[in-house]
């Protein structure tokens, strides 16, 4: 990214960063909670009765916590998207960075609520489906949010090749963000669900779900710090996407591996070929080169020629 802006792109991307500061703080917090009542009520009055035997207390304790989480990590982004809108608007170049990675926030955070609806309100036990679930109450989050988090993004004055590789990069590291805390929910679920505590035996899932859980954790923290980095043009950034698409490739294919057999691995499969795809995207010279502002071999001789003075 360039950060180069036009006022008219300043002014639009102030006014984007105040309205969803706004939603934020004032929206969110309630929509949490309708989604969050939603969900458990799925699983205590619906999902439990009919698979008493399954793991039913862990995905409360998580959904409960993980929530909440967000509603705080929501609210924080609203308050500082509204300090820095005035610092946007007055070019900053620190600014933009910043409220991309803010504008992140409520859209990986939405995303993570609107699949367990998907799961859990439109979805039922043994594959039926709940024709009367609607539209999940967070959807709205994860809209607001991306809303804000492409306008920010598109509003830099760049040539429409420099534009294809930003939205091919931060949309995958959004996507492939909210998929990792997904498959993390789970991994935390069967790994605090020890048959073997205080120990923990390899026969069951360990270290596997320590790696697809709580790292996946650790793991999306860094994305949004990836997402701040690679749009302030660091190089560092670029180095934590790679290392977070690496460690959430293996965590992912080992939890595959382990659990091949369960309902679930599949999904660990797919989230792991969504990390590896990420990976490729940051290496690939059209998408890192242009993410970070670096000319490529290609053009190079061009931008040189074009230096050069004309001879009489």
């Amino acid at each position: 990214m360039t950060n180069e802006t036009t006022k008219t792109g300043r002014i639009v991307m102030a006014i984007a960063a105040v309205l969803v500061g706004v939603f934020l703080m004032f929206s969110t917090p309630y929509i949490t909670v309708d989604q969050l009542n939603l969900a458990l009520h799925r699983l205590v009055e619906v999902f439990q009765p009919a698979d008493p035997d399954g793991v039913w207390d862990t995905p409360v304790k998580i959904l409960s916590a993980t929530f909440h989480v967000w509603m705080a990590l929501y609210v924080f982004s609203g308050a500082l998207l509204v300090l820095i809108a005035k610092d946007i608007y007055a070019d900053k170049k620190w600014a933009r960075p910043l409220a991309l990675a803010l504008m992140s926030i409520p859209s990986i955070g939405g995303m993570t609520f609107v699949i367990p609806h998907m799961v859990l309100a439109l979805g039922g036990p043994n594959g039926t489906t709940n024709p009367e679930a609607g539209m999940p109450p967070a959807m709205p989050i994860m809209l607001v949010g991306l809303a804000g988090y492409f306008i920010t993004l598109l509003a830099e004055k760049a040539d429409w090749k420099t534009k294809v590789a930003q939205i091919v990069t931060f949309t995958a590291l959004g996507v492939v963000g909210g998929m990792v805390f997904m498959n993390a929910q789970h991994g935390v679920r069967h790994f605090l669900h020890n048959p073997s505590l205080p120990f923990f035996e390899t026969e069951y899932s360990n270290p596997e779900l320590f790696l697809g859980g709580y790292v996946m954790y650790a793991a999306v923290a860094l994305f949004i710090v990836a997402i701040y980095l690679l749009a302030a043009r660091k190089e560092s950034g670029w180095y934590a996407g790679m290392m977070v698409g690496i460690v959430t490739f293996v965590a992912a294919f080992l939890t595959f591996v382990d659990r091949m057999g369960q309902p679930s691995g599949q999904e660990w499969l797919r989230g792991a070929m969504l990390s590896l795809g990420l990976t490729v995207i940051l290496a690939i010279p059209f998408f890192k080169n242009r993410v970070l502002g670096q000319t490529t071999e290609a053009e190079a001789p061009q931008s040189k020629t074009a230096l050069k003075p004309k001879t009489a």
